[in-house]
């Protein structure tokens, strides 16, 4: 009895020295053996003997644990021996990419108890010492969130990594709250058939890349409006036979995400705005945006973004943009102004 006693007392003892280095020691927190035999008594009230821990911390190393020690020569009875010094637990994420991950769930839209909930799941992936510094942030949650679309997803990705093409109806809601099937002309539920590439993930939602059948460009749609998704056995149009591709272009330019997503190829955009929204400018197109001139009052700037986004950004921050070029843009944001006049009536 008074081995299985000790043979009990020794496997707990392990445990516990493994649960003092995951929570209380990290690669910028190494511990000393008097350390962990200190938080041993304090924290589960075990007393140990310091060769105890020094076998078991060995024991934990060479079990293949992430259990990590500084090793020095010392000189014992005239010969060199390894000491080994300063333990700790490598933990799988590392403080700075740990924080990375917190940062994102605060960016996210979820519903604040959950973001709260999940940041404390993520802190304990860390030792005690990791201090996110966000006590007294409260994120904004969605007003809406996307529906569910898990089952379309598989579905999308296996089509894609299958290289097959689907087909599938384009919903949209109507005056009755209602989910309903894209319409043809003719009034009847549209069916489509597209060529899948490639998945993004952009503010709270997934889209799906793709081209449609007798088109040549890059379409997009949202999983979570895309219903009845079937993955047809016709393999998929190769994303090099399309025409913008052939001219050297990739899906990923085709996209731009600025409080949604746009999609076209990029092309030169130049604007006149009130210097007052510089911050927005760099905010918005970071790089991308050159400044041209400017004045006391207005500066001049180029983007190369798809036309779409250049649009919605300049109806978006009107009256204090004006966009010059391309010509066909110019028109489309005259348009859209004159028929804000006529929906508001002129002054």
């Amino acid at each position: 009895m008074a081995g299985e006693r000790s043979d009990r007392g020794s496997k707990m003892s392990i445990m516990r020295i493994a649960q003092v280095l995951f929570r209380e020691s990290d690669r910028d927190h190494p511990l000393t053996q008097q350390e962990i035999l200190d938080f041993m008594e304090a924290e589960y009230g075990m007393t140990v003997n310091r060769k105890s821990i020094g076998r078991n911390l060995s024991r934990l190393k060479d079990a293949g644990l992430p259990v990590v020690c500084r090793e020095v020569m010392r000189v014992v009875n005239g010969k060199e021996a390894p000491l080994a010094l300063d333990w700790y637990w490598d933990h799988v994420l590392p403080q700075n990419e740990l924080k990375v991950l917190m940062d994102l769930l605060y960016f996210s839209h979820l519903p604040s108890q959950q973001v709260r909930q999940l940041a404390e799941k993520l802190k304990r992936l860390q030792s005690r010492t990791f201090d996110d510094g966000k006590e007294n942030i409260k994120n904004l949650p969605a007003l809406g969130r996307p529906g569910e679309s898990e089952g379309v997803l598989a579905l999308l990705s296996r089509a894609i990594t299958q290289k097959k093409q689907i087909s599938f109806y384009y919903d949209h809601y109507e005056a009755d709250g209602k989910k309903h099937h894209g319409y043809t002309v003719s009034g009847e539920d549209k069916l489509y058939r597209v060529s899948p590439y490639q998945l993004v993930a952009s503010d709270d939602r997934y889209f799906l890349l793709c081209n449609e059948e007798g088109s040549e460009g890059i379409s997009i749609f949202k999983a979570d409006m895309m219903s009845e998704v079937t993955v047809l056995e016709e393999p998929a149009r190769l994303q090099k036979s399309l025409e913008s591709v052939e001219q050297g272009g990739k899906l990923s330019d085709a996209l731009f995400a600025y409080h949604g997503v746009y999609t076209g190829n990029p092309v030169l955009c130049s604007f006149e705005a009130d210097w007052h929204l510089m911050s927005d400018i760099v905010d918005d197109f970071g790089k991308a945006a050159h400044l041209v001139s400017a004045r006391q009052d207005l500066v001049t700037v180029e983007v190369t973004i798809p036309a779409s986004a250049m649009k919605a950004w300049a109806l978006k921050h009107a009256p204090l943009v004006k966009v010059t070029a391309p010509s066909y843009l110019v028109k489309e944001v005259k348009e859209a102004a004159d028929g804000l006049c006529r929906l508001y009536g002129s002054p």
